[in-house]
C-alpha cells in the first residue's frame, strides 16, 4: 500500500517539475538522423545512457508526441517510479531487464515495433557498466529490421549524481542540445565475433555523440 502510494506521488508530482524544468532550457536540437521527419509508418528504436534519460519523456512530449512509444523500463521498485513519471508524458513501458524479465520484454518490444510503435531503451541500463551497451537492443533491432537512432544531450549547466551512472541533471535556465545521430541499421550476424562488432558500433555511436566528446562549445542555442 505505501509503495503504491508513493510511486503514484512520484508520478503527480515528478512529471510537472520535469516539465518546469524543461520549459526553462534553452534547448537547440542537432537532428542528423531527421528523426523528427520520419514517417509516422516507419518505427524507430531509440538508444541512450541511462545517464541521459531525464529529458526523454518531455522532449517526446514538445517534438515527437504525434508518435507512439514505448520505454523498456526495469522491473525493479525504482523503476515503477519512473514509469510512473514517463506515463504521464504519453509515453507506455515494458517491464523488464538483463537480470530479470528480459526475454519476455524484448519479446512484447518486437511485437509494439511491428505493430508501429517506437521503443526507447538505455543500453547500458539498469545497472551498468555505465557507457557499455547490453545485448538485447542489438538482438532487437536484428530480429525486427528497424533502425536504431542515438539520442542524447549536452547541457552547459548541469550537476552529476554519485550514481553508477553519473545520472545528468541539467540546471534551470541551462543552454541544452539535443543530439540525434544517423539510424544504425543493424546487421544479421552469424558469430559472436560479428554479434560483438554490432554491439561495439552503436557503443562507440552513442559516445560519439553524447557529451563524452562533445565540448560546452559545442552548443548553440535556438528554442
Amino acid at each position: 500500500m505505501f509503495k503504491e502510494f508513493r510511486n503514484f506521488l512520484i508520478g503527480a508530482i515528478g512529471a510537472p517539475l520535469l516539465r518546469l524544468l524543461w520549459l526553462t532550457l534553452r534547448v537547440s536540437i542537432d537532428d542528423h538522423g531527421k528523426l523528427l521527419y520520419r514517417s509516422l509508418e516507419e518505427p524507430a528504436i531509440y538508444a541512450f545512457w541511462h545517464n541521459r534519460m531525464l529529458l526523454l519523456a518531455p522532449f517526446h512530449e514538445s517534438k515527437l508526441s504525434n508518435r507512439r512509444c514505448i520505454c523498456l523500463i526495469s522491473a525493479s521498485s525504482d523503476g515503477e517510479m519512473i514509469a510512473r513519471v514517463v506515463e504521464r508524458f504519453g509515453i507506455k513501458s515494458a517491464r523488464g531487464s538483463s537480470s530479470r524479465r528480459g526475454k519476455e520484454a524484448l519479446w512484447e518490444l518486437a511485437v509494439h515495433l511491428e505493430n508501429g510503435t517506437d521503443v526507447a531503451i538505455t543500453p547500458d541500463g539498469p545497472r551498468g557498466p555505465r557507457y557499455e551497451a547490453h545485448q538485447g537492443i542489438i538482438g532487437l533491432a536484428q530480429r525486427t529490421g528497424i533502425p536504431v537512432y542515438p539520442v542524447s544531450y549536452i547541457a552547459d549547466w548541469k550537476v552529476e549524481l554519485g550514481s553508477w551512472d553519473g545520472f545528468m541533471i541539467p540546471l534551470p535556465f541551462s543552454r541544452c542540445k539535443i543530439l540525434i545521430g544517423e539510424p544504425l541499421t543493424v546487421a544479421r550476424t552469424r558469430t559472436d565475433d560479428e554479434f560483438e562488432a554490432e554491439r561495439k558500433r552503436l557503443e562507440a555511436a552513442l559516445l560519439e555523440l553524447g557529451g563524452e566528446t562533445a565540448t560546452r562549445s559545442a552548443i548553440s542555442v535556438t528554442r
